[in-house]
């Protein structure tokens, strides 16, 4: 199947699976709120948060470099079981430190216990999506997904309603049961996959190489997963501590609406499209993928251009009735400077790809710590300044520098090649003159 072709199917298939799931959860907010009242959910949504935020640092590394090696493996079934075995490995450096911090917070044995059960049950579930991922199961990853948000909103309401446990307790088993159910069915599925595939053993799949190559690729990753977060965190810091809790409040709203829309609709770009590169890098194809690197940078750049129109001529004023916020000039600017922010970060992250299937991720790591870097020299010249759009302004710089920096080796081979090009033909001419 061409790569662009099979882009288009699971690219819908991914933004299927994050838009179902996310109306679920959308819905099981006010519910969960309704039950619980405004202070206990916030007690559990902190427990969720702080859970699902280990997951992330501790699966990070091991998410991407399934993706990156999975294409050239010989044993598709060794090389994701051993990488289970590795995620096994790994869960002690998140479980002991997690269980005493859980401990001295609650004092709480049953809050612990079940607190590790989901942060385990989360970890093998966000291994195995990768794996789903390179197996192009993008409609499986749907099912995977509504099976587990319907079960943890299903499962929390009866629990919370026809039994008289804790509220944490109960919705944490409801977190749990998802988290293992949705795992127990892509495994299975991935399972069945894996035997289509030939069961050559390789030497590039022992285990102690296969952990080499891991940490090698993927550490700096999960550093890159830290430092990425912080660039749309810092500015809300600025903004509380030099432009005031109303402002901050107001920015935070605008941010989190627009930049959530975006991603939302990006976000499975990314999904589709690196197991697809990966996928044709490993076998060779590599015209290919500049053409269809191409032409989806070209539509991203589209939907940008696309965007910041339909702002300026009527989203604006959606956005403020929707959120009441001051309809002023500032906020305009603010809300149209987050969509460029947004979609220029959202381009760098197509850009960076080349470096992540050249193994280059310590460079990846480098330039997100540089313009993380410029963000905060930005806010400390201008932190007395009074300005309301230096906030989204710093987004916007780190996004830019990190954008320049990924870019920078392209444009350097697309200079010399010209430059080449023009020397060419400027000796040709002489070589016509001198006949």
């Amino acid at each position: 199947m061409e790569i662009f072709t099979r882009f288009k199917k699971d690219y819908f298939n991914y933004l299927a699976s994050i838009i179902l799931p996310a109306l679920i959860s959308g819905i099981s907010i006010p519910v969960f709120k309704r039950l619980l009242g405004a202070e206990g959910y916030g007690h559990f949504a902190l427990w969720l948060n702080a859970i699902l935020l280990i997951t992330s640092f501790i699966t990070g590394w091991l998410v991407q470099s399934i993706i990156r090696f999975f294409p050239a493996s010989n044993d598709k079934k060794d090389f994701y079981q051993k990488s289970l075995r590795l995620l096994i490995l790994v869960l002690p450096l998140a479980i002991i430190p997690g269980m005493i911090v859980a401990w001295n917070v609650s004092g709480n044995i049953i809050y612990v216990i079940l607190g590790v059960v989901a942060l385990i049950s989360s970890s093998f579930q966000f291994a195995i999506l990768p794996v789903a991922q390179s197996f192009f199961l993008s409609r499986k990853i749907i099912t995977s997904e509504l099976i587990r948000t319907t079960i943890y909103f299903g499962g929390g309401i009866l629990l919370l309603v026809f039994t008289g446990i804790n509220y944490l307790t109960a919705l944490l088993l409801a977190v749990v049961t998802s988290y293992i159910s949705s795992f127990i069915y892509l495994y299975s599925i991935c399972r069945k996959r894996a035997v289509s595939f030939p069961q050559e053993k390789a030497i590039e799949s022992n285990t102690p190489r296969l952990v080499r190559r891991f940490y090698s690729y993927g550490i700096p990753l999960s550093l890159w997963f830290v430092f990425s977060y912080l660039l749309s965190y810092v500015d809300k810091l600025y903004s509380i501590k030099f432009l005031g809790a109303t402002y901050q409040g107001n920015y935070q709203a605008i941010f989190d609406f627009l930049g959530k829309s975006i991603t939302l609709l990006i976000t499975p770009v990314i999904s589709a499209l690196f197991p697809l590169l990966t996928a044709a890098y490993e076998s060779g194809n590599r015209k290919d993928i500049k053409k269809f690197m191409t032409k989806i940078f070209l539509y991203e750049f589209a939907g940008f251009v696309v965007a910041g129109i339909a702002y300026w001529i009527f989203g604006a004023d959606l956005l403020f009735y929707i959120l009441d916020t001051p309809k002023t000039f500032t906020y305009k600017m603010i809300g149209f400077i987050i969509i460029c922010g947004t979609f220029v970060w959202q381009l760098a992250i197509l850009v960076h790809k080349r470096f992540e299937l050249n193994l280059k991720t310590r460079f990846l790591l480098f330039a997100v710590i540089t313009a993380f870097l410029g963000q905060l020299i930005f806010y400390y010249l201008l932190r007395q300044s009074g300005n309301e759009l230096a906030a989204p302004l710093g987004f916007l710089l780190a996004s830019l520098i990190y954008f320049f920096m990924v870019s920078l080796p392209e444009l350097g081979i697309i200079l010399k090649l010209r430059t080449d090009e023009i020397h060419l033909n400027t000796e040709e001419d002489l070589g016509h003159g001198l006949k």
